[in-house]
């Protein structure tokens, strides 16, 4: 497979098959053939079928200039293809939308089928603009200590993602299916929890992340609660420190939905204190008059939010506190989610696989508490829509008064917002690409290196 097919295939992957996405990024990137990605192409069944949709209209374009003697055609065709293989790869994506439709639907009630007939399976949906992830390892992580436990892998969290997950790795002594859910447009979650029907949910966080395709935040709102709406009041967990979430469960239909809060003692789980250091975190979480006292080497305190998430779980679950404990101190952060790793004299806080409003700003705040020099490195935060330059800006006078030095990737309307919010010297790299000798090299001299996300090329 030469370059620009590979190239346009993981961009077109990436960007979920839609085809308005890829005709954005195809006119942005005209003639690009490589791009660095933190996800590789991964050859799908689906990715097949484009490939040879491709082939087959190339040969239909052959074919016709022989039969039709517009010779031209041929080389011009074969020209297109090898450099701008997006036209093909745009109608090949057409032809398949109705096959799609179908495929999707049968693949619904086929996975519905199979998880209702297995009547001693749990599954646990989980969901949010941010935290998803690391709270699905986590509770993965307590509940595997104490019944056969499944988790969708990665960020797995699509119709066909998940069905895969299930079709594959789903065993008749699985007793419990942690099930991350994602989604682009409402609908999408609502659609998931129809195929895979939840016992309990978790709703992490609501925020301007993916802003730009969801539109409104008021859309985030109603597609996230498709998930909270799918399960019973009393088991449904929500973040009541989310102002969107606080406010939408006081509806009459939320007054039983479960809350855990660092900040509002009304709250069924609260963590009553805790202390954050370059050794981890240490907190008391009060749940029903009880204290429960955890350490951990988890850093953050977004890292404190998704944990609490998944001990308030467990909690409710009944799972014996002596599982609990001990499953807790085999935590470790997800990969390249607040993942603090020791270089040199520095501790490296790597946050490299995304980045969002809220965990940004949070992470900006961990560390005005600590001590010693700071380096910020970052691309800023993709798919804030309308509120880029507000949000990069407001990020960037905040960054100004915690960080010594601020190294930007990439000129862009995000980087370009922040140097406005720094008012500070700001040194600009042209990518990601060498990023970690310099990370060696800065390792040297300051006590902390914030790696906050790693935009690949597309961006």
């Amino acid at each position: 497979m030469f370059n620009s097919l590979k190239t346009q295939l993981t961009v077109l992957q990436q960007e979920g098959y839609s085809i308005i996405r890829f005709l954005t990024w195809w006119v942005r990137h005209p003639l690009t053939f490589s791009i660095s990605s933190k996800k590789p192409l991964v050859i799908t069944k689906k990715i097949k079928g484009l490939l040879k949709l491709s082939y087959l209209i190339f040969g239909l374009l052959l074919a016709f200039s022989i039969f039709s003697r517009f010779y031209l055609v041929a080389p011009v065709s074969l020209l297109v293809f090898i450099l701008e293989p997006f036209i093909y790869l745009f109608v090949a994506t057409l032809l398949i939308i109705p096959y799609e439709k179908i495929n999707r639907q049968r693949t619904i009630r086929r996975i519905r089928k199979e998880v209702l007939g297995n009547p001693d399976l749990t599954v646990i949906g989980i969901t949010g603009s941010f935290g998803k992830t690391s709270v699905k390892d986590f509770l993965f992580t307590i509940l595997s200590g104490w019944q056969e436990t499944l988790k969708t892998p990665e960020s797995y969290n699509t119709v066909f993602g998940i069905a895969k997950v299930v079709d594959l790795e789903l065993l008749s002594k699985t007793k419990i299916f942690i099930c991350e859910m994602g989604a682009y447009v409402r609908g999408e979650i609502k659609e998931i929890c129809r195929m895979m029907p939840p016992d309990y949910a978790i709703l992490t966080a609501i925020g301007s992340q993916h802003l730009e395709r969801f539109k409104s935040i008021e859309n985030i709102i109603q597609a996230k609660f498709e998930l909270i709406d799918a399960v019973k009041p009393s088991h449904a967990l929500v973040n009541l420190d989310n102002p969107p979430i606080a406010t939408r469960i006081t509806l009459p239909q939320y007054r039983d939905t479960q809350t855990y809060s660092l900040l509002n003692p009304q709250a069924d789980f609260f963590v009553r204190k805790h202390t954050l250091s370059a050794d981890g975190l240490n907190f008391t979480l009060t749940y029903r008059n009880q204290n429960y006292i955890f350490s951990t080497t988890l850093f953050g305190t977004s890292n404190l939010y998704n944990l609490v998430a998944a001990i308030s779980m467990a909690l409710l679950m009944n799972v014996p506190e002596e599982v609990i404990y001990k499953q807790v101190g085999k935590i470790t952060s997800s990969p390249h989610r607040l993942e603090l790793k020791k270089i040199n004299k520095a501790n490296l806080i790597d946050n490299a696989f995304s980045s969002n409003e809220e965990g940004f700003t949070t992470l900006i705040s961990d560390l005005s508490k600590l001590k010693g020099k700071k380096v910020l490195i970052t691309p800023g935060i993709v798919e804030l829509g309308i509120r880029t330059i507000e949000v990069h800006r407001r990020i960037g006078k905040l960054a100004a008064g915690v960080f010594d030095k601020f190294i930007l990737v990439g000129k862009s309307i995000r980087t370009l917002s922040l140097e406005q919010g720094l008012k500070r010297p700001v040194t600009f790299i042209p990518n990601s690409t060498n990023l970690w000798p310099l990370i060696e090299k800065l390792s040297k001299d300051y006590d902390w290196i914030l790696l906050e996300n790693d935009l690949p090329d597309m961006f």
